[in-house]
């Protein structure tokens, strides 16, 4: 097996794949890890990676993983890397997704998104890691067949890899911390010759932390009105620092603001523009409320289609599940005491990403790359044990 330094045990060192803003990587940094890189085509999520992880080995351009032939060239040494992270893209089995497809007649097998997550095998069966942790929606776990060729593709011992101990979890991120609700699968990998089971996250949190919890501490945001018949996305808004409207007041607003500097206020805290008729359609909508539960005579769409295309987020509950749309209008995560719907900086709150963690993308860009991510505070208590069994496996004399 391959031999490391000594002195370089302390810090698992970690490959994220299909890195995205990098939610993986900042939960598995803060649960004591080294991260080497990550690598993305997205050109907005590889610059915001690049930018809140400066110290990283490979700061590598935007690229298709898929074309990147020789793994060699990357710059790592087989033996290097003790982790490989990451999520494929994995819309196509969200239950969305699926909807999707079966409105175009499509076969989900067929479309090659879904094996995505061999491009994540094969750098594992390259380098070799001493154990990996895979991340997609929590239908996975329902497409049995699917799941069941992911775990033996990891589990081969062809060629002559290793292998590796596979087990997986679906694990809901408000038990965790995040203040919102979000089921997401979990594929964790032990290499066999570890003889070691997949560790996973035992205790959970018994108290939610709520949406008001999460962003109360924020200024407040007036959004830019139009008149519905003019067709634009409203003014271009430019990022700035903002002073936040008061103290921390709670444990979860402490921990956001945790590496922030006395003198330093919010970035990224940027909303929508809206038109006339959303803000008095938001104006109509009591918290936990949504579009069929508006009055007929203000609905412009069907609502047995569209009976949640509207929906006023809950003080006083974790947000629902976060996702990519939010950059086509946000409409489904409005303010639940503001006429308007979440800033971008709120919506990383409601994600757990800390203050300090800067998304570097226009303003549509930022809200994707936030409703794609994983949360890093999930992240990083599915990285803790993990990382607890690396550390015990190398204090025991291992190499």
């Amino acid at each position: 097996m391959f031999r490391r330094d000594k002195k370089q045990k302390t810090a698992p060192a970690v490959l994220d794949l299909f890195c995205g803003a990098g939610g993986m990587s900042l939960g598995f940094k803060n649960a004591g890890c080294q991260i080497l890189g990550g690598i993305d085509q997205n050109k907005y999520a590889v610059a915001t990676h690049h930018q809140n992880f400066p110290n990283s080995k490979l700061p590598l351009k935007a690229q298709d993983i898929c074309q990147i032939k020789d793994l060699d060239e990357l710059g790592l040494e087989i033996g290097e890397v003790d982790i490989v992270i990451g999520g494929p893209p994995c819309q196509v089995f969200s239950r969305v997704g699926i909807g999707k497809m079966k409105d175009l007649g499509k076969e989900i097998e067929a479309d090659p998104r879904n094996f995505l997550y061999k491009q994540f095998v094969r750098f594992v069966r390259y380098y070799q890691p001493l154990c990996f942790v895979m991340e997609n929606v929590d239908n996975l776990a329902n497409k049995d067949a699917v799941l069941y060729g992911i775990c033996k593709d990891f589990k081969s011992k062809k060629d002559g890899h290793p292998g590796y101990r596979v087990e997986y979890r679906v694990l809901d991120a408000s038990k965790y911390g995040v203040p919102q609700k979000r089921l997401r699968l979990f594929i964790v990998g032990v290499r066999n010759d570890l003889s070691i089971d997949p560790p996973f996250p035992e205790r959970e949190k018994k108290i939610l932390v709520t949406v008001g919890q999460a962003i109360q501490d924020l200024p407040e945001l007036t959004a830019f009105v139009m008149p519905l018949k003019i067709k634009s996305s409203g003014p271009k808004q430019k990022d700035r620092e903002q002073s936040y409207k008061c103290d921390p007041q709670n444990s979860y607003q402490k921990l956001m603001r945790k590496n922030q500097k006395p003198d330093v206020g919010i970035w990224n805290h940027l909303c929508r523009s809206h038109n006339d008729k959303d803000m008095e359609i938001f104006g109509m909508l009591k918290q936990g409320q949504k579009y069929k539960d508006l009055p007929r005579h203000v609905m412009r769409y069907r609502d047995d289609i569209f009976d949640d295309k509207y929906k006023r987020l809950i003080w006083d509950e974790p947000s629902w599940t976060l996702t990519a749309h939010m950059k086509k209008d946000g409409l489904a995560y409005i303010h639940p005491l503001q006429t308007r719907s979440i800033s971008v900086r709120e919506a990383a709150r409601i994600q757990s990403f800390p203050d300090d963690f800067i998304f570097h993308a226009p303003m549509t860009r930022m809200f994707e790359l936030v409703g794609n991510s994983v949360p890093p505070l999930l992240a990083e208590a599915v990285a803790k044990p993990v990382v607890k069994m690396l550390r015990a496996y190398w204090e025991a004399g291992n190499n």
